[in-house]
């Protein structure tokens, strides 16, 4: 029973974390694109953890990548939430 719950928990987080991808992207907010790539970031890094191949390795990338865009959304782009 627990490890049903530990897969409901991290489908949760897959499923939240797309719906802030797409609440960011569409509202312009990179604290949503921040929040998306730390929901993100425990199933891939169970992923990239538990897998001995390089696609498993690459794995943590997307949560990497959604956090790296809101940073550079936040820094970069100063008149982006008009």
């Amino acid at each position: 029973m627990e490890l049903f719950v530990v897969g409901i928990f991290l489908w949760f987080l897959i499923g939240l974390s797309a719906v802030l991808f797409i609440w960011g992207i569409w509202k312009r907010s990179w604290k949503a694109l921040a929040w998306s790539g730390t929901a993100l970031l425990p199933p891939m890094l169970l992923i990239f953890m538990g897998g001995s191949g390089i696609w498993f390795r690459l794995c943590i990338v997307p949560p990497l990548l959604l956090l790296a865009g809101a940073y550079y959304m936040k820094h970069h782009w100063y008149n982006f939430s008009d």
